[in-house]
């Protein structure tokens, strides 16, 4: 008879596929020049990237007005889509071969 494997296994190694998936959202700063040199410009905008991209920019969060919502927010997408991950890992694994 086969042992289950653990739920905290399950996740465990669900979280290590998340993180290198690229879930989570980056706030990005462009530097926009006009044409005929007349100024410039800042445009912020969106990226999706993995989290080891998006702490390896950390060290210019500190411009950003709440740099500690961002990190809370991307580690709380890796538990959740982990959890989630590892529920149909679980529901999968669980599944009895049909009898023939």
């Amino acid at each position: 008879m086969n042992r289950p494997v653990p739920f905290a296994v399950l996740f465990v190694l669900s979280l290590v596929l998340v993180s290198l998936l690229p879930l989570y959202v980056e706030q990005t700063m462009t530097r926009v020049m006009f044409v005929g040199g007349q100024g410039d410009a800042i445009e912020w905008g969106w990226k999706l990237c993995t989290l080891r991209t998006f702490f390896s920019d950390y060290r210019y969060f500190r411009h950003h007005p709440h740099p500690e919502l961002w990190i809370a927010l991307n580690i709380t997408l890796a538990c959740g889509y982990g959890l989630v991950l590892a529920f149909l890992l679980r529901r999968l694994l669980r599944r009895k071969p049909a009898a023939s």
